[in-house]
């Protein structure tokens, strides 16, 4: 897949969990597909469990650190993702996310840094 194909799938990727409300197993089989390149086996529950996804963005985005929280109306989980050469600074990228449950704000900002890293030179 070229690098404006992968963008356009992680776009379309990005849609799906936003549109999500909780456990989906076909929208875990998609994420194991295009975020880890992981085929025939069933996936793991991304869209259900916290350490299933602390576990992928491990694997797929190395180096990027995670925070999640609840947003400003208290209610929503939050989910933050940042990348930097030195984690005492404020420098690097950073991407942020709200959603109905923890892991997919883990999930909509995993996709969105991996949007990142495809955009990067």
């Amino acid at each position: 897949m070229s690098g404006r194909q992968q963008t356009t799938a992680l776009l379309n990727l990005q849609d799906l969990i936003s549109a999500a409300t909780g456990k989906e197993p076909e929208l875990d089989r998609k994420i194991a597909q295009l975020l880890l390149g992981e085929t025939g086996s069933p996936p793991e529950p991304y869209t259900s469990s916290v350490d299933k996804c602390i576990e992928l963005i491990s694997k797929r985005l190395s180096g990027w650190h995670w925070h999640i929280g609840h947003g400003p109306s208290g209610i929503l989980p939050y989910a933050s993702l940042r990348k930097t050469h030195d984690p005492a600074s404020s420098d690097g990228m950073r991407v942020e996310a709200l959603a109905p449950t923890v892991p997919l704000a883990l999930l909509k900002a995993a996709v969105q840094a991996a949007i990142v890293e495809e955009s990067a030179p």
